[in-house]
């Protein structure tokens, strides 16, 4: 699933591609990717909206147009692209086409695409067919997200507001890190690879920790996301940025998908897949405790 370093390396890619287009037409092969509203009427209230802006929060894509917002939500396999409108369907390839990005498989699951008025596609590509498309007027937008935690990567997520996150939850470190209203935006990539720098293990229970310790889970998780946005994110799996590249964090990546492989600290250690509640963790037992 896209996270937080995923979404936003979409989000400022959008942002210098389409910020000023204006929509012509939408069309659809899975009118259920639009969840709100029908599709036969999101069909219609689209074609002459202008793009103002492109924003994020949390794990969720939200494009403002004029007086609305189209709030996208990947799930599990979804990506965006832009695109020449020639050039997204394999019919119309030249040879040169063919060893394009968008020449991946993943590019070429295409549910939705918004025509724009320069000739251009912003495409929704979704091998799975979970990720959903809702269009929201601004107080609807607010309620959707009221219930998410803070965001990370902001000035305003200080130690003392992580800590006030965490009071009263008696979970595994790794499962509190993934309640989107604990902390938004980190899923199961970045929990693992920041309890790894932390040096905790990921089954390790939020009353038991430390100060230091908690400390350690604040700075890496500012670290690792950041670090991970800079590289544009990661892609041992489906995801793509919105010229159909996979992302760099993938090859620096400690512990995520990368059981029976020697710990990258040489402690002498494997990798170790364990499932927390219901979530495969990766983590290093000799080094994380």
């Amino acid at each position: 699933m896209p996270e937080l370093p995923e979404v936003e390396t979409i989000r400022r890619d959008l942002e210098a591609e389409v910020v000023g287009r204006t929509i012509t037409s939408v069309s659809t092969d899975w009118p259920k990717t639009v969840a709100d509203p029908p599709f036969e009427l999101f069909e219609g209230l689209l074609p002459g909206k202008k793009i103002k802006a492109i924003k994020r929060r949390a794990k969720n894509l939200i494009i403002e147009l004029d007086g609305q917002y189209l709030l996208i939500h990947f799930k599990m396999t979804g990506h965006m692209i832009v695109a020449d409108a020639s050039k997204l369907h394999k019919d119309h390839w030249d040879e040169a086409d063919s060893s394009s990005n968008l020449a991946d498989r993943v590019n070429q699951f295409i549910h939705l695409v918004f025509y724009l008025d320069d000739g251009r596609v912003m495409a929704l590509s979704d091998l799975r067919k979970f990720a959903r498309v809702r269009l929201f007027a601004k107080e609807q937008l607010d309620e959707h997200l009221s219930g998410l935690g803070p965001e990370p990567l902001e000035a305003g997520f200080t130690f003392k507001v992580f800590k006030e996150q965490l009071a009263g939850k008696k979970g595994a470190i790794k499962k509190i890190l993934l309640e989107q209203d604990v902390i938004s935006g980190i899923g199961n990539i970045y929990a693992d690879e920041i309890l790894f720098e932390s040096r905790i293990a990921p089954q390790r229970l939020v009353p038991d920790l430390k100060e230091n310790e908690l400390k350690a889970i604040y700075d890496n998780i500012r670290k690792v996301l950041a670090k991970a946005v800079k590289l544009r994110g990661t892609s041992t799996s489906d995801f793509r940025d919105a010229s159909g590249a996979k992302g760099e964090f993938t090859e620096v990546r400690k512990v995520y998908r990368r059981t029976g492989e020697p710990c990258p600290n040489n402690c002498g250690g494997l990798i170790t897949r364990m499932k927390i509640a219901g979530r495969s963790s990766h983590y290093c037992p000799n080094c994380q405790k």
